[in-house]
């Protein structure tokens, strides 16, 4: 068993390495704070650190000065040494990865599967996406880039608020040799921002800006000043690391899976559950979403989008039986072992009328607010939420997650009917 001196562990944003006696690297971690990530080893029930805690003699540090290198660093660190630790890992939660795809106007995207695309770039792995999430949001405000997957007639939201060019997804659109020259000199300083060290970066920007104010080419500096804002934003940005251990957060999660197997009478473990819910005003521009967690964890390559075809006015239970239905005859996507829809008793009888006339044997649980309570047998009586703060606190996450993403998409089209 590694033992370690708590004291000798500094208490700093940073990287560490757990190494063998040969000296392999076995995993790579990162930490907002170093020492309390090291408390939380030696306490964890996880059978996978005991064993990685056993195979390991020694754990090298790496500080950073912020938690935005510490995620970068542990990205470059995992992709150099493979570590055998981080591949078991990758296999239960999968990494995330930054794309630059292979066209005129390049996309940058975010992905578990960088294989779908025709990528000219690949950035990764990265273990928590909404960190990188984060980051590109505070790079995007200042540095435009597109990530619209296809050519559109009207301008796009992100166009409309700054954030993406315009010209380059939009058909019909005119653009300049400038303006493609521009947008790859982006692409390039995010490429930099991403894989290179924030304080050199910012001192090179710092001497480009002063040449260009000597030379009176103000809108240029302007811009490198944007830039440089930036990187200082991200570097002071907190909250980007979580507060467990990627090992940790994987165990918590599956006490919490075998919970709802057990309460809700699953016959297995709910690997996958997808999470309905439906949005509208008055009645109008109705849409329906479905949206996929693997193993707990948030998985927008299986988000489903949907236009309620039938007029329900503000009829919810049969929206979220046309959603399901429609959705269920698509089995190249691929069944969940759970499904949980947004609402009561009167929901949870048409989301199990869908499953049922498809001829499938899913389970299907919905929760009703403001109550908290959880109807999933009509021979028994709900569960109440405030019994089980775990569950409570998950099954709540994930419906927060659905609502979120069925507000987005209503936006987007009353949006598109305002242009």
């Amino acid at each position: 068993m590694l033992k370690i001196n708590l004291r000798n562990i500094p208490s700093q944003p940073g990287v560490y390495l757990f190494k063998d006696k040969k000296n392999k690297v076995l995993y790579i971690g990162k930490a907002k704070n170093l020492k309390n990530r090291f408390r939380q080893y030696f306490l964890s029930p996880s059978f996978k650190i005991k064993k990685l805690l056993a195979e390991a003699i020694k754990v090298e540090f790496l500080e950073t000065e912020n938690e935005a290198l510490a995620i970068f660093k542990e990205s470059d660190l995992i992709k150099k040494f493979n570590p055998p630790y981080n591949q078991l890992l990758r296999d239960d939660t999968r990494y995330f990865y930054l794309i630059f795809t292979r066209e005129r106007f390049p996309k940058i995207l975010i992905t578990h599967q960088p294989e779908k695309f025709h990528y000219q770039e690949i950035i990764g792995p990265f273990f928590e996406g909404s960190a990188l999430r984060t980051i590109l949001k505070i790079i995007r405000k200042n540095i435009p880039f597109c990530t619209c997957l296809k050519e559109h007639q009207k301008t796009c939201l992100n166009a409309s608020l700054g954030l993406c060019p315009g010209f380059c997804c939009q058909k019909e659109v005119s653009f300049t040799q400038k303006d493609i020259k521009n947008y790859k000199k982006n692409l390039k300083i995010i490429k930099r921002i991403l894989t290179g060290n924030l304080s050199e970066i910012k001192k090179s920007l710092l001497t480009q800006m002063k040449k260009l104010i000597a030379e009176d080419k103000l809108v240029e500096a302007e811009k490198l000043r944007k830039v440089y804002l930036a990187i200082k934003k991200i570097e002071l940005h907190h909250g980007l690391i979580k507060e467990k251990e990627a090992f940790l957060i994987e165990h918590q999660t599956r006490k919490i899976l075998i919970k709802l197997k057990e309460k809700f009478d699953l016959e297995k473990l709910p690997h996958r559950i997808e999470v309905i819910d439906i949005s509208h005003f008055a009645g109008k521009e109705v849409v329906g979403i479905v949206v996929n967690f693997l193993d707990g964890v948030y998985e927008p390559s299986l988000l489903r989008k949907f236009k309620i075809k039938t007029n329900f006015k503000t009829d919810d239970p049969r929206m979220i039986y046309e959603v399901l239905k429609r959705r269920l005859k698509h089995k190249e996507w691929g069944y969940p072992d759970l499904i949980l829809v947004d609402g009561g008793k009167i929901q949870f009888k048409f989301a199990l009328k869908a499953v049922s006339e498809s001829n499938l044997k899913i389970k299907v649980i919905a929760l009703a607010k403001p109550k908290e309570n959880v109807y999933y047998d009509f021979e028994k009586e709900p569960f109440h939420l405030e019994e089980d703060k775990e569950l409570r606190d998950f099954i709540l996450a994930l419906d927060k997650k659905a609502h979120q993403k069925v507000i987005s998409y209503h936006r987007q089209q009353r949006e598109k009917l305002k242009a």
